[in-house]
């Protein structure tokens, strides 16, 4: 049985196929769709992407693969005793192995009342359906986050002629992937495009009349709005193991199996607490490919094969406003890391590598970003003599599945 619908649930159906062609797999997703991709969830809200590109897999995935589904359905309980999931209507389904992939939801400040007529978050499917329903109304947009995706939500907002801000806690953009260099050229590109940012800045209250919000409050400033966006990060999907003895820190425990103290139960993605490639040190990790990883090696696992997950590693590739950016491991120095500048953002390309004793720990790629793909590979390796020495370039396939 698998709960989750995204990259990590879709990605371990395939690998049990692989090993297991006719074992029964049950599908429990809360979404009643196809997986999607959230990644696309922004430009889906504009109509910039159709439905039908969000779309991870075809109309016939579950068909193909002999899944059995219960779409439209969450998981309310897991009864580890009984080997059994309950459904919130009651219903009670037997598994002889689980695998959890409920991914994240969005962590939302205890002053954002989503009740109030143009104050949304931005996660789903259907996030995207109402934001774009109410986009006719709206002249001025703030978007309170300046991670990926309130970014992405600002860039398509920007670029169907809304006068947009960004109001962002941090001193710079995008904290967790970029190091001030890049995110000084990432602030220069939203200024050229119109979009206004203000950073280390908190918003301290929505101004709300007849329950339509018309603004947004910070220390020092007032921004006029007709849609609030709230995009401050992500919280794992937990909330059903409460009391289930599955092993629970930030996430859901694994071994290199992605396998928790439950030998019948595994996780992947969002959820699961797995080795990090670099450090060893046991992590969460919200990212696609990382759920794409985890789903496979939780598939071939459940399926009887002993495959083990390497570790996970940060990788952000994005392209904001015209700006391509990739980051990948580290991306800030410290005691014992060397940072190597290749180039310099004043020549409108940032290219930086950092080592640990020759070995390749991190890259930050801004401006020109093809190479960093040939050096995805040598993530935790000595960096060989030459240029970039022996390298495989990476399939697309394996980025991107």
């Amino acid at each position: 049985m698998i709960v989750g619908n995204g990259p990590a649930g879709t990605n371990a159906i395939e690998q049990i196929r692989n090993i297991d062609p006719t074992g029964k797999i049950i599908l429990i997703a809360q979404e009643a769709n196809l997986p999607y991709s959230r990644i696309t969830t922004p430009e889906y809200m504009t109509n910039e992407l159709e439905e039908q590109d969000m779309y991870i897999r075809d109309a016939d995935f579950y068909e193909n693969y002999g899944v059995e589904t219960r779409l439209g359905h969450r998981a309310e309980q897991v009864r580890v005793l009984e080997n059994a999931v309950i459904l919130e209507n009651g219903e009670k389904i037997a598994y002889d192995k689980l695998l959890i992939a409920t991914g994240s939801r969005p962590f939302i400040p205890s002053w954002i009342d989503l009740e109030v007529e143009g104050v949304f978050s931005l996660w789903n499917k259907a996030d995207s359906e109402e934001i774009n329903s109410f986009l006719p109304q709206v002249k001025n947009a703030v978007i309170i986050g300046g991670g990926l995706v309130g970014l992405q939500a600002a860039r398509v907002l920007n670029a169907c002629g809304i006068k947009v801000s960004v109001v962002e806690m941090a001193n710079r953009l995008m904290p967790g992937q970029l190091d001030q260099a890049a995110a000084d050229m990432l602030l220069k590109a939203l200024g050229n495009h119109g979009v206004q940012v203000l950073l280390g800045t908190e918003v301290k209250s929505l101004q709300v009349k007849e329950n339509k919000v018309e603004g947004v409050q910070t220390i020092d400033h007032f921004l006029e709005a007709e849609l609030v966006i709230t995009a401050v990060g992500v919280r794992p999907n937990l909330d059903f193991l409460t009391e289930s003895g599955v092993q629970i820190e930030k996430g859901i425990v694994v071994n290199e199996f992605m396998q928790s103290n439950v030998p019948t139960i595994y996780a992947a993605g969002d959820i699961a607490q797995a080795a990090s490639l670099l450090t060893g040190e046991s992590m969460l990790r919200a990212l696609w490919l990382t759920a794409v990883q985890q789903g496979k090696i939780a598939g071939a696992s459940m399926a009887g094969s002993r495959t083990a997950y390497p570790g996970s590693h940060a990788m952000n590739s994005i392209q904001l406003f015209g700006l391509p950016i990739i980051s990948l491991g580290r991306i800030e120095g410290g005691s014992g890391v060397e940072e190597v500048i290749l180039s310099q953002p004043s020549s409108g390309v940032y290219q930086k590598l950092l080592l640990e004793n020759g070995c390749l720990t991190g890259l930050l790629f801004a401006g020109e970003v093809q190479e960093a793909g040939v050096l995805y590979h040598k993530l935790g390796q000595l960096l060989n003599q030459g240029y970039w020495g022996s390298l495989r370039v990476l399939d697309v396939e394996d980025m991107l599945a």
